[in-house]
């Protein structure tokens, strides 16, 4: 199963993984696709609530360094950068075409500092 952070008002990838509220879901064996929301959860326990669903893969915009880590204790496979609308990342993905993108995690101290939107 993959999970991709969803803007609903865009039907686009949301950029802020830790923020997200909603997550397309794409399962890969059956086709099946759903929107669900974020459960509650924020940040390093939005991996262990995906995980729990069965999710292998998380496609996100911007990630947090800390989100990474929590992305791969819990297992999953990690694809950061994706922008545009989810069928086109959906069909990317199916294509073999999704190409992640580096520069799109940040190296976050959250050291008091306000910095994210």
């Amino acid at each position: 199963m993959i999970a991709i952070t969803y803007d609903r008002k865009t039907n686009s990838i949301f950029q802020h993984f830790g923020r997200t509220e909603y997550f397309y879901l794409f399962n890969e064996a059956t086709g099946e696709e759903k929107i669900i929301d974020n459960g509650g959860y924020s940040h390093q326990d939005l991996a262990s609530y995906l995980k729990s669903l069965g999710v292998s893969t998380l496609i996100c915009g911007g990630i947090g360094s800390h989100g990474v880590e929590a992305i791969k204790s819990a297992g999953l496979k990690l694809i950061p950068g994706a922008v545009g609308d989810v069928k086109d990342v959906i069909r990317a993905y199916k294509n073999g075409t999704l190409v992640g993108n580096p520069n799109a995690i940040h190296l976050c101290s959250h050291s008091g500092v306000q910095h994210h939107n």
